[in-house]
């Protein structure tokens, strides 16, 4: 994740969903902006959340803070010993997940790595057919959801806005208004696929059965992200904080 401290700021980047592009203009108007882990763009929010110092690292409180707090509800409002909630505000982007999941194949088979990548999804892509990789993706769930990467529901959910990729630069412009900050005025597409017009029958024939496993793996998508996501044309559809 990426974050700035200054503008108490973060870009949670989930594979293939418009992230190099966020990160160029999120860089430039936050000069202040790291990785919470250098080299790797793709930390989970809650892990970033600990590794940045803003959460514990077990996620609860500890036995002499519990005891502390329980003492000091007899003396003050439950108001004043509420546990407080994160209040990084974080940017994200969702995406059709089999249609991510494409992308993240052909990105990772036509990627010219220094080095071949040891990580078993990454060398699946390069080496075997869709198929395995799907299986090992959403099968044995070597690719977070999007519930679990975002962690839906957890800390930092209430000043979380999830954009949808398919209307990005007009969501985009809706998060920055809601977050008083200067939208950019165009987003640069980057690692983006040389034919975009894409067709997806082939894949969709060897996913075959997968389809079902990969709408079970991303059902907070399918069945609830609806609801939340910032499309920017539609502010309805928009959670409040």
């Amino acid at each position: 994740m990426l974050v700035s401290p200054a503008a108490r700021i973060a870009f949670a980047h989930y594979p293939k969903t418009a992230g190099t592009s966020i990160r160029q203009w999120f860089v430039a108007r936050f000069p202040d902006a790291a990785y919470v882990e250098p080299g790797n763009p793709h930390v989970p929010v809650r892990e970033s959340l600990q590794a940045a110092g803003l959460l514990a690292a077990s996620g609860r409180r500890s036995k002499v803070v519990r005891e502390c707090l329980r003492i000091a509800e007899h003396v003050a409002p439950r108001s004043l010993t509420r546990r407080r909630r994160c209040d990084l505000k974080i940017i994200g982007v969702v995406r059709e997940p089999f249609e991510m999941l494409v992308s993240l194949y052909e990105y990772w088979r036509r990627c010219a790595f220094a080095a071949e990548p040891s990580i078993r999804l990454v060398a699946a892509a390069r080496t075997g057919g869709f198929r395995k990789f799907l299986q090992l993706a959403v099968r044995d769930r070597q690719l977070p959801d999007y519930r679990s990467y975002f962690d839906v529901d957890g800390p930092a959910w209430h000043t979380t806005r999830l954009i949808e990729f398919e209307s990005l630069e007009p969501g985009l412009a809706a998060v920055c208004r809601e977050f008083a900050i200067e939208p950019p005025s165009s987003l640069e597409w980057c690692n983006a696929a040389p034919q975009q017009a894409r067709d997806m029958g082939p894949y969709l024939a060897e996913a075959g059965g997968l389809l079902f496993e990969v709408r079970n793996h991303f059902r907070w998508y399918y069945d609830q992200a609806a609801r939340v996501v910032v499309r920017g044309t539609r502010p309805e559809l928009r959670r409040a904080a």
